[in-house]
């Protein structure tokens, strides 16, 4: 599969084995670059279930990172484009539209964006090119992003963005976070953090996700895509990451000091059983993201958490899949966007 050419994205050129900035880089209060402490220290991937895991902070992450992740990580975006109408971030953001008459440098006084577990760069990239006189930083536990980026893109890796950070508060206009559950063990810590290096006044957070409780038109089977989300988020919640969508968000939101905070639910359908030519064309495109995830998901937190054997894990899968390419089964899963703004 090349999800390469199916997203209209080019190949990727990986970031593994290149020199990593420190995790403790501070970016506020200066141009890119300042306080910049290079390390030479790598660490090392591994093998577990066939698949390739990064070596940094080995084990808390549960999914892999080799080639056959990146293209799945690049396929859910695109999902998640064709499922937004194709945008990249909900319109009551506001990006500011030039550098301040007189300033040169976007490191220092453009607008400035932050893409938590960015992944494979692929969305702090489209955005760089959206936002060219801003400055876009993805962050990320593995080191997957390109080195044929934007100029006015940067990608820290292997960084930990459940750990402190030190990316200069008050100073970012939009911070932006796709597809964390299963990542994040403490929310309200990580909405702490998100307010406090926001802009007051004019800054946003977007959380953008995807809630895998199946449902389905009533009289139609989903026994097995069930079966599947239940095995997941049982491994998950005791792991201390759920992958279930939290659904007291919009609280936890609340109580960080957000305010306008908002919410928008999409469904994604299973597969082409929509009659409306734009729901069937997401069906088409989060079947194929759903089967190429419905192992890989499970693997790592089913293994290292529940205990299964192999052949049991493989089996969940196959049934959910199945389910999941049957019309005749009319189910969905919900996309979930949130905005919040930090007062002044």
């Amino acid at each position: 599969m090349d999800i390469s050419v199916m997203t209209g994205r080019s190949p990727r050129s990986s970031g593994q084995g290149r020199q990593q900035q420190d995790e403790n880089v501070d970016m506020g209060g200066g141009a890119l670059g300042n306080h910049v402490r290079s390390q030479v220290d790598t660490y090392p991937s591994y093998e577990e279930n066939g698949r390739l895991y990064h070596g940094f902070r080995r084990g808390m992450y549960m999914y892999p990172c080799d080639e056959n992740e990146q293209d799945r990580l690049d396929l859910f975006h695109r999902v998640l484009c064709v499922a937004r109408r194709e945008i990249l971030h909900s319109p009551n953001i506001k990006i500011p539209s030039s550098i301040p008459r007189g300033l040169s440098s976007i490191h220092d006084q453009g607008p400035r964006i932050l893409d938590l577990g960015c992944g494979t760069g692929i969305w702090a990239i489209d955005i760089a090119k959206k936002y060219p006189h801003a400055y876009v930083l993805g962050i990320d536990l593995a080191p997957m992003q390109p080195s044929n980026r934007p100029p006015n893109c940067e990608f820290q890796s292997p960084r930990d963005f459940e750990s402190p950070w030190l990316l200069g508060e008050n100073s970012w206009d939009f911070i932006h976070l796709q597809m964390g559950c299963g990542s994040v063990s403490n929310w309200p810590n990580l909405y702490n953090k998100v307010y406090a290096h926001l802009k007051p006044g004019t800054g946003y957070f977007e959380q953008v996700e995807i809630d895998f409780e199946p449902f389905s038109v009533s009289g139609t089977p989903n026994e097995h895509l069930i079966e599947w989300y239940r095995a997941l988020k049982v491994a998950t919640d005791k792991a201390m990451r759920p992958i279930a969508f939290n659904r007291s968000m919009k609280h936890t939101l609340k109580e960080a000091g957000f305010v306008d905070v908002k919410q928008q639910v999409e469904g994604l359908p299973l597969n082409e059983w929509p009659e409306d030519p734009t729901e069937k064309l997401v069906g088409k495109w989060y079947n194929l993201a759903y089967s190429e995830s419905a192992l890989t998901l499970l693997q790592g937190p089913l293994t290292r958490i529940s205990g299964l054997p192999p052949e049991r894990i493989q089996d969940l899968a196959n049934r959910a899949i199945t389910q999941a390419y049957d019309k005749r089964v009319q189910a969905w899963n919900h996309l979930q966007v949130y905005t919040a703004r930090k007062p002044r």
